[in-house]
């Protein structure tokens, strides 16, 4: 029972808050909580790295934003693209 209620709430968070990243020329837009929204401008981001694992033979990819104060973290199915992929677009549009 209690996994069939986490599953529904991260259903219904994918429903509220679909975009979990975006960009535009002044910053980034990050949700934040359940399905709240956090802009961060460009000089406020301090890195922007991909951090990959090994677990049972399978690899995975994280993209980790640093802004400081908190550290938002996206897997594959948030960004609906490979990290590696968003954080070479991040870094080209932060310069």
């Amino acid at each position: 029972m209690p996994a069939a209620v986490l599953v529904g709430g991260m259903g219904l968070r994918d429903l509220v808050a679909p975009v979990r990243l975006a960009a535009d020329q002044s910053g980034i837009t990050v949700v934040h909580g359940f399905a709240g929204k956090r802009h961060v401008p460009w000089e406020a981001i301090r890195d922007v790295k991909v951090d990959v694992s090994r677990r049972w033979g399978r690899r995975s990819e994280v993209l980790e934003i640093d802004t400081g104060d908190n550290l938002h973290i996206f897997s594959r199915h948030d960004l609906d693209a490979p990290p590696t992929e968003v954080a070479a677009a991040l870094r080209r549009r932060g310069t």
